[in-house]
């Protein structure tokens, strides 16, 4: 009997025997390879951990709508400038002398505590602080500048702007991309704020539903040098990101105008804001493992297998059986439709019925293979005249919950199929 279970297990009685050398080359095959994945995964980590971020208007982006190119050039051109994505440190650097601070994006996502930090360390030094398109958050770091909300919804902006100022940097700069938001002056007549780059358009309305009030400051380019009052200090908007992003900085006039903007103290802080500090949550139990020690588990994971595919690799011939091996289809019907009924499993059998009932429709009504569900649904309904809703629930949503709901549902799917038909 035993040799009868070899020959089922092994082969045939005749099979030679695997040599020693042939297992040990083979073993040598598979250790060449998993150390051929670990170096390969080693030198893949060492090239991408010291890789930049990818986020919008980040220092160290080097994607399209990144500002790395900005900042290099500005270091370029003899300004110190810091960037960080800490709070404390753009804090602290935000109160030397002679510095402006620039934050390009996500200002809404500042806290108060954080915006009267800054206010505090700028207004100590009459520092500058310059954001790129704030919207609306603006108005959380001062009460002189605010979104214009006057322009009329059907307004149609030129796709490029003049400057129509006297700003220096805007005279020399010259015309550019017409950006998404128009800022103005939060008091008629406020003093020390000049503005360049109206929107300009056929359609545009300003303020008082009529014609630009003599005086008036709006643009996208806003340069206040403060009211002189306690805690006032000079705030710029650069109202378009576009102007200071890699991709668009070398269009019409950026370049100019935000060069010259930025570099008008000897530094510069870029702070990136992130998450506030105010929500930070508590450290894990991961913060703490060193990342060394993280890569060395994640290596160890192919060494494993591999150790366990030469391990339990079978050596020698397999029993031989003639293929393939023919179910017929009643079976396999009968088999999962029993697995089903055992398991209680009405939503895989609804949706295996749905499927079927919804590729027999799709082609009888000569929808192509791109056609979607809701695409389906629409058609459905132009050839039965049923509620779009009716057929949704029963084609998609409707879950049974009982088998009387499960043959309610069916019901209806083989009725809809039937006036498709």
């Amino acid at each position: 009997m035993s040799a009868f279970i070899d020959v089922a297990t092994r082969g045939t009685r005749s099979s030679a025997a695997v040599p020693v050398t042939a297992r040990l080359r083979s073993a040598g095959v598979w250790i060449v390879a998993a150390v051929a994945i670990l170096i390969t995964v080693i030198a893949t980590m060492l090239m991408t951990s010291d890789r930049g971020t990818d986020a919008p208007l980040h220092y160290d982006s080097t994607s399209r709508d990144g500002t790395k190119a900005m900042v290099e050039t500005l270091r370029d051109q003899g300004v110190d400038v810091t960037t960080t994505e800490d709070f404390d440190t753009a804090h602290k650097a935000a109160g030397q002398p002679d510095t402006s601070l620039l934050i390009p994006t996500q200002a809404e996502t500042l806290s108060q505590g954080d915006i009267d930090g800054f206010r505090s360390e700028l207004a100590a030094e009459d520092n500058r602080l310059v954001l790129i398109d704030p919207g609306y958050a603006v108005q959380e770091f001062t009460d002189r500048i605010t979104v214009n909300d006057s322009l009329s919804p059907l307004a149609s902006p030129d796709k490029i702007s003049q400057p129509d100022c006297a700003v220096p940097s805007a005279e020399a700069a010259g015309p550019v991309e017409t950006g998404d938001y128009e800022y103005a002056e939060a008091r008629k007549g406020t003093e020390g704020l000049r503005a360049c780059y109206p929107f300009a358009g056929p359609g545009v309305s300003q303020i008082d539903g009529g014609a630009v009030t003599p005086g008036s400051a709006h643009g996208q380019l806003i340069v206040d040098q403060g009211g002189g009052g306690k805690g006032d200090f000079p705030v710029t908007v650069l109202g378009n990101s576009t102007w200071a992003t890699n991709a668009g900085i070398d269009e019409e006039g950026h370049a100019s105008l935000v060069l010259s903007e930025l570099s008008q103290t000897d530094h510069l802080v870029v702070y990136y804001p992130t998450e506030s500090a105010d929500s930070e949550s508590a450290p894990s139990t991961l913060d703490y493992v060193p990342s060394w020690f993280i890569a060395g588990a994640v290596w160890l994971v192919p060494c494993i297998i591999v150790l366990l595919l030469i391990i339990g690799r079978r050596f020698g011939p397999l029993a031989v059986e003639r293929l393939p091996v023919i179910v017929p289809a009643v079976e396999t019907v009968h088999g999962r439709a029993a697995l089903a009924a055992r398991s209680h499993d009405r939503t895989g059998a609804l949706h295996t019925l749905r499927t079927g009932a919804l590729l027999r429709i799709a082609k009888r009504l000569a929808l192509g293979p791109e056609a979607g569900l809701t695409d389906i649904i629409v058609g459905i309904s132009n050839s039965t005249g049923r509620d779009p809703a009716q057929i949704e629930s029963v084609f998609s949503s409707a879950v049974p919950h009982t088998d009387s709901d499960l043959a309610n549902i069916v019901h209806l799917l083989t009725l809809i199929e039937s006036e498709v038909s």
